[in-house]
């Protein structure tokens, strides 16, 4: 890689302008450089020699100062760093300086476990911040600089691999992260490249785990660590890429691959290599999608037994993208791969992840109307904060299982009136038949280290998609932190089995009150129906229908 490591340090560093004042680190504010991964989470641990930043208040001089050579200093804008782990104690190495943030790199002599931090700027020295080192706990690092979506993965002239600029099946790929293990020699003194085979390093593109060639540092950086694979024989826009050392797996990235011939990917329900290349052309993209959806879920409660709660809901958003956004977005057209999973974090109650990349909002009028339900038309009023418009309503609470609810199998048509920004539109699809998971009542605990398989039965759209799912909390609480993960198979395979891999992102499940805060769901995602609008590139309309219960990931 050209770019040197000091300029990545400063891609990820913010600067605000505060009062010098006692520093304050925020909790759990000390997380790995390139996956942002929770404090708390199985991946949320820092390695020794790896690169970390530290958030809080009063970090650092408002102005940022950067370290432009080696060897790198443990005292930069009048920001020092001390680490204590054990016995042992020592001076972070420092990239970056500012009042909201540290980028720094942890000594490899830091051993593993319990440690604790201080940062001390013009004097004062803050509150120490427990945090955990671990061996080995690798974060990718991505290209909307928050540790989701397209990953920093190269080719072997250090190009980002992209929707038109994709990877081919056999490409030597390359992985940009840091918290591979702890190296030795002079590593504040630059880069200290070299294989490192004995490392359990496994990489996984989709389901499919790639023959690795190369895991250590780069020839660039102090701190920046490099994993060259071979990519397998996948395609697709946004392929899931993670990394797994024992047990530990990394932030989940993604990578664009293109059958061999083309460099530009496409996706079964998604945009062709064709629009891709004009979408990139015109410099934006407009994407709208309405989805109906219907969720069953199923709670153990002591003293009360099973209580099932059931939805049927309509939402909508109309977004447009840069050609550069289309690029680091998490995932734009909303396409899927089979067997695959994807997995996000999340912090608080609300067990939701946002994406960092944020598109235009387009406004598509007053409300939608969806028709052809047993309860007459119903509304999908817009809301609007922020910039942010989403249109949503609730069509129908069921009640008890087997109740008759707005969307049983049918037609359906959703339209839009025209709005400033999306034209009138008339969508349709139609929910051909239901699912059936057969093996739901015998799951209560789910072994993460073992991988976990569904099955089912299915009727209806034979080319869709079977939705498996769920997530896993610390707890309920504001600091509460966890991990979702989404995997898709094709309807007629009947079973699904989720990798160990994916389940071990998640963390153990908590029990509030008696209910586990892990959930699970199987359930059908339908072939998505084009619709055009005016103002909009690409536009359809999807169904799900899918059922939950609360389980124990241990």
């Amino acid at each position: 890689m050209k770019t040197s490591c000091i300029l990545l340090c400063l891609t990820l560093a913010g600067a605000c302008s505060l009062a010098a004042q006692t520093p304050s680190i925020n909790a759990g504010g000390i997380v790995n450089a390139a996956s942002y991964a929770y404090a708390g989470l199985p991946s949320g641990g820092i390695t020794p020699g790896s690169i970390f930043a530290v958030f809080g208040s009063n970090l650092g001089p408002a102005q940022f100062a950067q370290s432009g050579a080696y060897p790198l200093p443990t005292t930069l804008g009048g920001t020092s760093v001390k680490v204590t782990s054990g016995s042992t104690t020592a001076q972070a190495y420092l990239f970056l300086s500012s009042a909201s943030q540290l980028t720094a790199m942890l000594p490899s002599s830091i051993p593993a476990g319990t440690a604790s931090l201080t940062v001390t700027y013009s004097g004062a020295t803050s509150a120490a911040q427990t945090f955990t080192v671990a061996a080995s706990s690798f974060g990718i690092f991505a290209s909307n600089s928050g540790g989701s979506g397209p990953g920093v993965i190269t080719n072997a002239n250090s190009q980002v691999y992209g929707l038109t600029t994709s990877a081919n099946p056999d490409d030597a790929a390359v992985i940009w992260g840091t918290g591979l293990t702890a190296v030795t020699g002079n590593e504040a003194g630059g880069a200290l490249p070299g294989d490192l085979p004995n490392l359990p390093v496994e990489v996984y593109v989709g389901d499919t785990k790639a023959t690795v060639t190369y895991r250590g540092r780069s020839g660039c950086c102090a701190g920046l660590d490099q994993i060259v694979f071979t990519v397998p024989a996948v395609t697709g826009c946004r392929v899931p890429v993670t990394v797994k050392i024992s047990s530990i797996v990394s932030n989940n990235t993604t990578i664009a691959i293109a059958a061999k011939g083309s460099r530009t990917c496409s996706d079964p329900g998604g945009p062709s290599a064709a629009d891709l290349n004009k979408y990139t052309a015109q410099g934006n993209t407009s994407i709208g999608v309405v989805t109906l959806a219907r969720t069953s879920t199923s709670i153990s409660v002591p003293g009360f037994g099973s209580i099932t709660t059931n939805a049927d809901v309509g939402g909508g958003s109309f977004l447009r993208y840069t050609a550069q956004q289309l690029d680091s977005a998490q995932n734009p057209f909303g396409t899927e791969l089979y067997n695959s999973c994807t997995v996000s974090y999340f912090k608080g109650a609300s067990a939701t992840a946002s994406d960092p990349t944020l598109p235009k909002y387009l406004d598509a009028g007053t409300a939608l109307t969806v028709s052809g339900g047993a309860g007459g038309t119903k509304q999908l009023t817009k809301s609007t904060t922020g910039g942010i418009i989403l249109y949503s309503g609730l069509l129908s609470t069921i009640g008890a299982t087997g109740s008759t609810g707005y969307l049983d199998p049918g037609n359906y048509t959703v339209t839009g009136p025209a709005g400033p920004d999306v034209g009138g539109f008339t969508a349709k699809v139609t929910i051909p038949g239901t699912l059936a998971w057969t093996n739901q009542a015998a799951l209560t605990d789910v072994t993460r280290a073992s991988g976990q398989s569904v099955s089912w039965t299915v009727s209806g759209d034979p080319n869709g998609y079977v939705l498996i799912g769920g997530s896993s909390a610390s707890g309920t609480d504001a600091n509460a932190v966890g991990a979702n993960f989404t995997c898709f198979a094709k309807n007629s395979a009947g079973q699904y089995t989720i990798p160990a891999a994916t389940l071990l992102a998640l963390p153990p499940s908590a029990v509030v009150a008696g209910v586990p805060t892990g959930v699970m769901y199987v359930g059908l995602s339908g072939t998505p129906q084009p619709f055009t609008a005016s103002g909009v590139d690409l536009a359809y309309i999807v169904y799900t229908s899918v059922s939950a219960k609360t389980l124990n990931f241990k």
